[in-house]
């Protein structure tokens, strides 16, 4: 009997993380280029005895959705989307780190940079710099070229990974290249977008949907694990009696 309250604790943690991850992409169905998150899960089986073997669940890792948000027009030049797959890199205290969230705008030095000040790097790993007005608003092409006029400034970097889900996130939409996570330039079919923005890939109704089903599977293991607690109890008890008998 006590494996069986191990098994439902063991599930009530499983859906308890589940639903951390449904709150988490219902909070950034509004960020820029949010990928939707899954938790992934394995067994773990337990020696009861021969014929008794026990079934537990292990949290394993976070899987992301890889499809692609809506892309949604600005009036910013300097905002940049992606179409297909891969990442804009930027530089930061940290070193570079890898994003899909395209907002960018020009620092007083006329840096392209994220709203942390993280610059925007290029396919060679320098800044792209925009420091002389006179020469107009940028115009950047599809395979990430950067020019003002007949100038050209620079071209932006687009990198894909050929494990994406080694990638860490490490906040602000930003994602470090962990190991198993090599980056190399993105493939032709991968198109960068001026003066749009990538919008989550967040399904709302699909995530409330699934809140309503956790809350529901969390509410069963409970009074399973009531059930099984109330049948030890009384098997105690009149256990009880009988040795007072």
């Amino acid at each position: 009997m006590e494996n069986a309250l191990y098994v439902g604790l063991s599930q009530q943690m499983v859906l308890e993380r589940q639903m951390d991850m449904v709150a988490n992409n219902i909070a950034n169905m509004n960020t820029t280029a949010y990928r939707a998150q899954r938790p992934v899960f394995q067994e773990f089986m337990m020696d009861a005895g021969p014929a008794n073997p026990v079934s537990f669940v292990l949290d394993y890792g976070i899987a992301r959705d890889s499809r692609g948000g809506v892309m949604t027009p600005t009036d910013n030049p300097f905002d940049l989307a992606l179409n297909g797959e891969g990442f804009l890199s930027v530089e930061t205290p940290d070193g570079v780190r890898y994003t899909r969230n395209g907002h960018f705008t020009l620092d007083p030095d006329g840096r392209v940079v994220t709203r942390e000040g993280y610059a925007l790097m290029d396919d060679g790993g320098g800044e792209i710099i925009v420091d002389d007005p006179t020469l107009g608003t940028p115009v950047i092409s599809a395979d990430g070229t950067v020019a003002q006029g007949e100038t050209i400034i620079g071209r932006v970097g687009m990198f894909t990974f050929e494990n994406e889900q080694a990638l860490r996130a490490v906040g602000d939409s930003l994602f470090e290249a962990g190991d198993g996570a090599t980056a190399q330039p993105a493939e032709a079919d991968t198109r960068l977008v001026q003066g749009m923005l990538e919008s989550s890939n967040v399904q709302p109704v699909v995530e409330m949907t699934r809140m309503i089903e956790l809350q529901r599977r969390y509410q069963t293991t409970q009074n399973l694990i009531t059930s099984e607690d109330e049948l030890q109890r009384t098997a105690i008890q009149r256990l009880g009696k009988v040795s007072q008998g």
